[in-house]
Order: structure tokens, then sequence, then C-alpha cells
């Protein structure tokens, strides 16, 4: 085994010069430039530079001139944690920022920046799910989430971006997860909170079933945090350990289960505004005849759609399809699995249709949005957590003949890089 030699560190300064898209800032120091967290245009930092000998790591230390624009952080995990990037900024700065990503896309696409709305900021302590890890290390248990740029976990005692009945569940969570697990297990927990009710899903790497004085441990915790439900899942196996009643989603005219595995709006708040876009476009927009949701998932926004006509919805998830189906049964809703990547809905499909909600993955829906731009579909209402994919979709409708008529960016993850976007078409 080769001897190798320890890097060379050392502690250097630099001068911001602004932030990037990825939130971080981009520093001139005497070592070139270079990226770094936490930081804001304008400061003079201290960094630690660690030279190995085929890569260079650098990491914040401290400001040494802050900026105007910096405050207080809010969570004393920040800069531990990777969760968050930008609490060190004020609300002015921040807001700027976030719609700054979208500004800058629309720019990178040739779309009309003018059309941009006023970013809408959801209030702290309103996300009200999230996906959180555990370890035991030794007898010592490591929970929360990752360390920035790294698998780490960070050991996490408060978290005000979780809604409160989640930051209450964190005590409990801690204390059932160093009682169910031994020295350098893994665990994933699944949270998530609806209207008050708390739920909580449970998975240990390499483990497929939990013992019954486990369970009766569990069921004891969960009880004294007044979670309304605790389950384990091992793949396709779950272990409903309590469940003190059913805990489901109101989407508009339809009432679907959820559990913590779903996916949802990561904000109530946030789902509301989105919502609040479709029905005034529609409102506007006048009768319709057949309207279109694809990447439906559990529905929400079929439940809006309902209010204006009969729904189609398309989802390549099957589980999703299946409760939106069963909830749908009474009203005007067909709801289909299908996998619009590999099999977008054609331009003959689409034009049955007078009004389409698209909300893509991250990756954007190119196959699908080039056959909306071919379509004859009057007002497509496109909803993305991603400014580039979304420019870019937008530029391929533009070009296939829609009118952006308006971009709303609402920021749903406080204090990240992420910014959710809902852009309104109408065919010229």
């Amino acid at each position: 085994m080769r001897n190798q030699l320890p890097p060379i560190v050392s502690v250097e300064t630099g001068r911001v010069l602004r932030l990037n898209q990825k939130c971080f800032a981009e520093v001139l120091s005497d070592s070139g430039d270079i990226e770094l967290p936490f930081c804001l245009p304008g400061e003079e930092v201290e960094f630690e530079k660690v030279q190995y000998p085929k890569k260079v790591n650098n990491y914040f230390k401290k400001v040494i001139k802050p900026s105007l624009e910096r405050q207080d952080a809010l969570c004393k995990h920040f800069t531990t944690c990777g969760g968050c990037l930008l609490q060190h900024v004020n609300q002015n700065f921040y807001k700027e920022f976030k719609s700054s990503l979208l500004n800058q896309a629309f720019i990178n696409n040739d779309l009309n920046p003018y059309l941009i709305q006023l970013i809408k900021v959801v209030p702290v302590a309103q996300r009200r799910r999230a996906n959180l890890e555990a370890i035991k290390k030794g007898d010592k248990l490591f929970m929360g989430f990752h360390r920035l740029q790294s698998h780490q976990v960070v050991d996490m005692e408060e978290c005000p971006v979780l809604t409160q009945p989640l930051q209450d569940s964190i005590p409990y969570l801690r204390q059932a997860l160093d009682n169910l697990l031994e020295p350098f297990q893994k665990s994933n927990i699944f949270v998530l909170e609806i209207d008050g009710l708390v739920d909580i899903g449970i998975e240990i790497q390499g483990v497929n079933k939990i013992s019954e004085p486990q369970r009766v441990m569990l069921k004891d915790i969960a009880v004294q945090a007044n979670w309304t439900r605790l389950q384990f899942r091992h793949r396709k196996f779950y272990d409903l350990i309590l469940q003190r009643e059913p805990i489901n989603a109101q989407f508009g005219k339809l009432t679907i289960p959820v559990d913590p595995w779903a996916f949802l709006q990561a904000s109530s708040v946030a789902e509301t505004w989105m919502n609040d876009v479709i029905k005034q476009t529609l409102d506007e927009s006048g009768p319709q005849t057949y309207l279109l949701d694809l990447f439906s998932g559990r529905g929400t926004f079929s439940g809006t759609l309902l209010n204006y006509g009969p729904v189609d919805a398309f989802e390549g998830n099957s589980k999703a399809i299946e409760l939106l189906s069963s909830a749908g049964k009474g009203f005007s809703l067909n709801a289909q699995v299908r996998d619009l990547f590999e099999k977008p809905l054609s331009v003959k499909a689409l034009n049955n249709y007078s009004a389409a909600v698209i909300d893509p993955p991250r990756a954007g829906a190119d196959s699908q949005v080039q056959q909306l731009a071919e379509s004859l579909v009057p007002t497509v209402i496109y909803i993305s957590c991603n400014p580039e994919t979304f420019a870019r979709d937008a530029k391929t409708l533009e070009d296939g003949g829609y009118s952006l008529q308006a971009a709303y960016p609402i920021d749903q993850f406080l204090w990240s890089a992420h910014l959710e976007v809902v852009g309104v078409f109408k065919k010229s």
C-alpha cells in the first residue's frame, strides 16, 4: 500500500463577486477564482484551502467584512446542515436573488423577462413534508439532513423550515431511532403533516421486519408524540404500527389518501397559490369543454380542474392513478397510467382539450411539450420546479405558436436554490 501524503492546509482570504445559480459565491482570491457557500457579494471572507495531490477543496470559515445585506441566521445548524444556503440574507436581497434565477433562465432562452410577476415566498414553518436520514455511530445517534456536498448526516435538533407539528416531532423521532437502531445501522425517515395530522414512515437499511418489542416501543413513542400514523416499510411490505384516523389531502373536489412516501407539493400555501393561478386563468378563459392534467400525480390540480368540466388525468405512477381513480368516482374524471416520457399524448389526442395543465419532474417534459407546441390546445398552464427546464420548454411552446402571458415565481423551498414557476400560455 502506497504512503499517502497528508494534504497541505492553508487559510486564505478573498473578495466575493456574485452569487451563482447554485447559491454559491464566486470569490476572487490569491489562489484564483473559487466558489464558496454562505457568502454575499462585496464581502471579504476567510476560507480554508485543502490541497491534495490531484484536487483542491475550499471551505468557508468566516466573514471578515460583512455585507449590509447580511442578517443573522434563524437556525443553529446553518452552515453545518446543507438544507439551507440563504438564511444569512435579508428579505429584499433574497427576493431579488431568487427572482434572478428565473430572469436569467428567460434571458438564456430568448424569453421576455418582463412577463415575470412578483415572487411569492412561503413563510417559515410551512414545509409539510421532508425526508430525513439517521445513523447510529457507536452509541451516538445522528439524525437530520446531509452536510453540504457530503453524505455525512448532521445531527438535527431544530428545523425552522418545517411546520410546527413536524418540529415538535423531532425529539420523539430521535428517541425512537435511538432505541431502534443498532450501531452503524442507517435509517430513512419520511415525515408528513396534513392539517395538523402527523404521518411518519420509517425504513431501516437491510431490515425487512421489526420485532414485537420494537413495535411496542415505537407505538408508545407515537402515542406520546400524538402522531396520527406510524409505519415501518421494507420495499412493498408495510407494517402499520399505529393509526388513529385516515390521513387525506383535499384537492379541490377530491379527497385523496396520502402517506409520507407520496409526492405532494412541499407547502400547502404554495399549492394554494398554484391553484389560484389555474382558477384565475380558467375564469378568464371562458367556458371549457374537456380539460387535461398531465403528470397528475394523485390529483393536486385535477380537483381544481373538475370545477370547469370533465378531466382526463395521466400519470406514470400506478398507485397514484389507482387512488385518483377511486377518489374520482362520481365525478367526470378519467385517470390513466401512462409514461408521458416514453409515450407522450399525440397532437391529435391533445386537440380534444380546451385547456391543459402540465406539472413534470425537474427534468421537464421535452417530448410531451413538443407535441403540445404543435397542438391547438387554447390554454396551457405549465407548472415547474426548475426555472431552466421551464424556460427551455417555454421556448418550445413559443416556437410552436404559443404566447406566454405571465410567469409566476413561487418560492416554497425556503432558503434553497430551488424555485417553482407557473407559466400561462395561450395559442395565438
